[in-house]
């Protein structure tokens, strides 16, 4: 299950060996200014995520790679007993992060909160 770091100035993504070659992904490295937040999701689910394009699919127990759809490229990687966190971002690679994590409401408010420390109030 990839495991999320919050530093000052970056999320990180951490994805073991495994996990990187079923997702073809290095673990990633994403400014906080980059993230526009993140919501504990339970609808981004197999069926829903659209073309994998690479990566490992294996319906009801793995979704890794890079999905698109509707013109949006997402990262997602979830297994079968995971809670799906979607982080939604801007100027990246991807439109949007789905990864599964133990604590998907936790691991959304702690990413919330960084990105609100992290940007200067208008």
């Amino acid at each position: 299950m990839p495991r999320l770091e919050l530093t000052d100035h970056e999320l990180i993504v951490h994805l073991n060996f495994w996990e990187a070659i079923v997702s073809f992904q290095k673990p990633l490295r994403i400014p906080l200014k980059h993230v526009r937040g993140a919501t504990d999701d339970q609808g981004f689910r197999g069926w829903n995520l659209g073309i994998r394009a690479p990566g490992t699919g294996i319906p009801g127990l793995i979704s890794a790679g890079t999905y698109v759809k509707d013109g949006d490229h997402q990262f997602v990687f979830i297994l079968r007993k995971a809670h799906p966190v979607v982080i939604e971002l801007c100027n990246e690679k991807w439109a949007r992060l789905i990864l599964g994590v133990e604590a998907a409401k936790d691991s959304a408010d702690s990413i919330n909160a960084a990105i609100r420390g992290s940007r200067p109030s208008p």
